[in-house]
């Protein structure tokens, strides 16, 4: 009905986590879209015999004559390089249309673009902070109100949960909702994880347990009911392979699996049709702001001298002079001690030349552009992963935090409302409009929490299953992408180590390696291509 309406305009007129696809055939046109931010996925491929789509890979892998490993896509999982990935998926011949994007394809023309672009949202420009708390709470309350709809099949309320870790962004979309729910005398249910054993050795600074902040939350709205979640009888080797069987593809993610499979799946079981997440306030909503854009005392009060004329020199100086220094900064290999990389396959692909060339990732601008290159559509594949999980458990995941007018409502807010230099408060904006919804100890907290901050037990727990897959990946392909001889390296530290280092080589060498290493040798015999 969109479509007919407005054509290929359409997009631009819907809100939420959708999917488009029409044929006109009258000019022989196929129009595929997807949502600006949303929890979807939409896959394709074309050859001169045909063209082909779908909201998963593995039809698409049953038609291609020939598919190929996209070897740079698999290392940048593997080293953690958050790249700009765009229409690229680790199948060569199997694209994803990244969100904001339209697809045109017609015998003659065939034509992918980007029909929203958030960096061109103009600022909005008032003279007090506290103007833009109005247009704030008007555009988020609809971002959450228009994902509590009536399913038009059997006008019927779905039942509708949350996700609820102990920070602003769930805790602000689930009180809103909970709020919205009660006026129509119904109840929120919110899921959050909690860990089996104690996470404090693991997480330094931050906390591994969002329990108590959550409760906090759920206590002061009053109508929402908590439930925590275990994940007791999901092991994170085995939460891997059973998402690996749905998402096709390794993930930066591999450590969060085995709660977030037991979160989906426990939350359908309870009856919800749709869980609201929040996954995208960190440079939306609830930015904490840049320091930059501070008053100049400010800026010195907060950084030493050394490091803010360090941070004037990265604004000033040529992006030629500046990828030289990096390069000159960068030691060797021992960077690869971070990811589970064998080093002769980063050798042959010449992956350090190509991370250090990606200026992009290193050196931006100014605020907007930090911003951007993290909401930039193609960066991350989240929407991608939920839609796995919505494949693998039933439920659907919608997420008011990636809302397009949420998103240009805050990013045409100035950056210095973000931080209140009075007040010393940082993420000002989303602080001050949740006050007398979320509690203060929640919404005035400044310590960030862990997921999966019990990795590390929960990985000695099952020590019988992740040498059995180190040994599996040792006697297969993935042992040419892998150094699996450092893997068994990680892992003895990890089996005696309870330090915040242990920890990270679990989820940065273990896990990911593991996911990725598990991909290859499905991909070369044919169970992943």
């Amino acid at each position: 009905m969109a479509y007919t309406t407005w054509g290929e305009d359409a997009p631009t007129r819907i809100y939420g986590d959708w999917i488009l696809a029409a044929w006109d055939p009258n000019q022989q046109r196929l129009f595929l879209s997807r949502d600006h931010f949303g929890n979807t996925a939409l896959y394709y491929i074309s050859t001169p015999q045909f063209f082909a789509f779908a909201t998963s890979r593995q039809p698409l892998l049953a038609l291609a004559p020939k598919v190929d490993l996209d070897e740079l896509y698999l290392a940048q999982v593997l080293a953690s390089w958050p790249a700009y990935h765009g229409e690229r998926t680790v199948h060569t011949q199997i694209k994803r249309l990244p969100p904001a994007h339209c697809l045109t394809f017609t015998p003659e023309v065939f034509q992918v673009y980007c029909y929203w672009q958030l960096e061109k949202t103009p600022l909005l420009k008032f003279k007090h902070r506290d103007e833009y708390l109005e247009g704030f709470r008007e555009v988020f309350d609809e971002a959450v109100r228009c994902r509590l709809y009536t399913d038009p099949s059997t006008n019927r309320q779905e039942q509708v949960g949350c996700t609820l870790s102990g920070g602003l962004d769930s805790g602000s979309v689930a009180v809103t909702a909970a709020a919205m729910l009660a006026l129509q005398g119904r109840r929120l249910p919110a899921f959050t994880s909690i860990p089996l054993s104690d996470p404090t050795s693991y997480v330094g600074t931050r906390f591994g347990n969002e329990l108590p902040l959550a409760r906090a939350v759920a206590d002061y709205a009053g109508t929402i009911d908590l439930e925590t979640i275990s994940a007791v009888n999901y092991s994170p080797i085995a939460a891997i392979r059973q998402m690996l069987a749905v998402l096709w593809e390794p993930s930066h993610a591999a450590s969060n699996f085995f709660w977030m499979l037991d979160m989906f799946t426990f939350a359908h079981e309870q009856g919800c049709k749709v869980l609201l997440t929040g996954q995208w306030g960190n440079a939306g909503f609830s930015w904490r702001g840049n320091i930059a854009s501070q008053p100049l005392w400010y800026q010195l009060q907060h950084m030493e001298l050394r490091t803010w004329l360090k941070e004037r020199v990265k604004l000033l100086a040529p992006q030629s002079l500046l990828a030289k220094w990096r390069h000159l900064r960068t030691d060797g290999d021992t960077w690869l001690l971070r990811t589970a990389i064998h080093p002769n396959f980063a050798r042959r692909i010449r992956l350090r030349e190509q991370y250090l060339a990606d200026l992009s990732e290193h050196f931006p601008r100014n605020s907007l552009d930090g911003r951007f290159s993290f909401l930039m559509p193609g960066r991350a594949n989240v929407g991608c992963l939920f839609a796995a999980l919505h494949q693998a458990t039933g439920l659907e995941a919608r997420d008011p935090t990636a809302d397009a007018r949420l998103l240009a409502y805050t990013v045409s807010v100035p950056d210095w409302v973000y931080i209140d230099p009075i007040t010393d408060t940082n993420r000002w904006l989303v602080r001050t409009a949740m006050a007398g919804r979320l509690p203060d100890e929640v919404r005035l907290n400044r310590q960030r929490g862990r997921q999966a901050g019990d990795l590390v037990p929960r990985l000695r727990a099952n020590g019988c299953e992740l040498e059995l897959v180190l040994k599996e990946l040792s006697s297969g392909p993935a042992a040419e992408y892998l150094n699996v001889p450092y893997m068994w390296q990680v892992w003895r530290k990890v089996q005696s180590d309870d330090t915040p280092e242990a920890y990270r080589l679990a989820i940065t060498v273990l896990t990911r390696g593991i996911m990725g290493g598990l991909f290859v040798n499905g991909f070369y015999d044919g169970t992943y291509c």
